[in-house]
């Protein structure tokens, strides 16, 4: 029995595995950059087909007549300007100086 062939063999063996759980992880790294990608590409469609949607509904077609089509209504609404929530602004009292010695709790008399 040779000791340097034996540590030799060893530190083969280690290196086999090394290099495969390096490649492993390698493969995996290039598959999650593809999908990746895909995501992007994917969402970058579903704008465009809902955009287009839109312009086909807004060129009097009906969602009938797209379905009638093939045409399904696209997952997620086109891009724009949010609507957001309507808020109503409070009305200003009618005598401002009142309901400031209101707030404050004096009145003219204190003065």
């Amino acid at each position: 029995m040779d000791i340097d062939n034996i540590a030799a063999k060893a530190a083969a063996k280690i290196d086999a595995v090394r290099d495969a759980r390096v490649n492993a992880v390698k493969t995996a790294a290039a598959s999650s950059v593809e999908l990746q990608e895909v995501v992007q590409l994917l969402a970058a469609a579903e704008q465009k087909y809902a955009k287009d949607y839109q312009a086909a509904l807004r060129a009097d077609w009906t969602e009938s007549d797209l379905r009638g089509f093939g045409l399904d209504a696209p997952a997620r609404k086109a891009g724009g300007r949010p609507k957001g929530a309507r808020t109503t602004r409070p009305s200003k009292p009618a005598n401002d100086a009142a309901r400031e010695k209101e707030l404050i709790g004096t009145t003219s008399e204190n003065w």
